[in-house]
């Protein structure tokens, strides 16, 4: 398997299609070599339909319409992220990253900057380890999974936020294999469904509509 053979899942909600293609436009700019894009609404379809697998997993909390999707997605690696998070720096999906899953047998690889609200222990150049204890070891941001392991810790009535903090909890109890590359190539945008100021900047910048 290739790296741009792994699907990459844009999970969202109807209420936050304002968001859709600002992050459409700048996931195909600014991502290289990226896979097929599985887009997951709930009923509504996004300007761009024709160029993704749009999947409606009807309305339901995060959870629930997350493991509709998963259970009609064939593929053992997936990629996941939300809506809220644009890139705004270049960077290439390649093939050593998959061969250094596979090497390190993680169970996610997320791809985003270094924070101090998460432990790690360095294992060579930019990749890091998450700590056993540390927060957010579940955590939404742009990241390469085992699908198995996405689906085995997402429960139905859980928010997404919900899902991080309770799913953190249910992971650090057991080893995991958890990884970081440390680069900082796209940001978060809005807050409880508003577009911050930096968002506002980047529509400036990119001159998007919005």
């Amino acid at each position: 398997m290739k790296i741009n053979e792994i699907p990459v899942i844009l999970h969202s909600m109807d209420s936050y299609s304002k968001f859709w293609n600002p992050w459409y436009h700048l996931f195909n700019l600014h991502c290289k070599n990226h896979g097929p894009i599985i887009f997951l609404s709930e009923e509504k379809e996004p300007d761009f339909v024709n160029d993704v697998t749009h999947i409606k997993t009807g309305e339901g909390e995060w959870g629930e319409r997350l493991l509709i999707a998963l259970e009609q997605i064939e593929s053992e690696f997936v990629f996941y992220m939300q809506e809220d998070f644009w890139c705004i720096k270049d960077f290439e999906l390649t093939d050593n990253i998959l061969e250094m899953f596979k090497e390190y047998k993680m169970d996610q690889l997320h791809i985003k900057e270094n924070i101090n609200l998460i432990k790690t222990i360095k294992i060579k150049d930019n990749l890091l380890k998450f700590a056993q204890d540390s927060e957010y070891t579940q955590n939404h941001q742009f990241g390469l999974w085992k699908k198995s392991k996405l689906k085995d810790n997402v429960l139905p009535n859980e928010n997404p936020w919900e899902n991080e903090i309770n799913g953190s909890i249910r992971l650090n109890k057991n080893p995991h294999n958890i990884y970081l590359l440390d680069y900082h190539w796209y940001i978060s945008v809005c807050r409880r469904g508003q577009l911050m100021e930096r968002g506002e900047k980047i529509i400036k910048k990119y001159d998007i509509s919005f």
